[in-house]
């Protein structure tokens, strides 16, 4: 799938709703994608625990994404969502293997990874795209990145306050989304999605 194609995909989402959710988000982000995906069409469904596309290897090594954004009898879009910035690599292996596997998972166009990076936590939230895009570049699939750069909410005393604080991965804000993509035709093109400064 060519880059273009890839960005008009990513910019029909509703991004801004994200900013409403707080926590780690990952299984909200997961649910946002997906009921976004089935509003655009009555062709559109999803697959939540989609199978390895390592068939008959046994569990060793199999790797399951999160969700499969389909389209009519086919996977359309392979998708995954990761807080952690070591995982990043082994996100673009598992998307790649979806790609490759073109037997049982023929109409995959492209993999979409969602990263939400903490910008002033810990080391191991805080991420560095470079390295990430080399690698997908050098994989040589069809790949877009968004990222959700969230920061430390200044908190009052409301209920929902005290409760953010109670949560094990604190009070996030999103400060603001980010995309690049590689396409099949081996064009980058990057841009924001939202940001706080609007």
């Amino acid at each position: 799938m060519i880059s273009a194609f890839i960005e008009n995909f990513i910019r029909m989402f509703n991004w801004g709703i994200i900013t409403k959710m707080y926590g780690n988000s990952h299984s909200s982000i997961i649910g946002f994608l997906s009921s976004e995906w089935i509003r655009k069409s009555p062709e559109h469904s999803v697959l939540d625990g989609a199978p390895s596309p390592l068939v008959g290897k046994g569990r060793k090594g199999q790797k399951n994404t999160d969700i499969l954004l389909c389209k009519g009898d086919k996977p359309f879009i392979v998708v995954e969502v990761e807080t952690l910035v070591t995982k990043y690599l082994e996100k673009i292996d598992s998307i790649a293997a979806y790609l490759e596997n073109t037997k049982d998972y023929n109409g995959i166009s492209f993999g979409l990874i969602v990263m939400l990076n903490y910008t002033n936590g810990a080391d191991k939230y805080k991420h560095n795209w470079q390295k990430a895009k080399e690698y997908a570049m050098d994989k040589n699939i069809p790949i877009a990145f968004v990222s959700i750069e969230k920061r430390k909410a200044e908190l009052g005393n409301t209920v929902l306050d005290q409760l953010k604080r109670r949560n094990e991965y604190y009070p996030w804000e999103t400060s603001s989304i980010d995309y690049w993509i590689w396409g099949s035709d081996r064009k980058v093109v990057s841009g924001i999605l939202w940001t706080s400064k609007r």
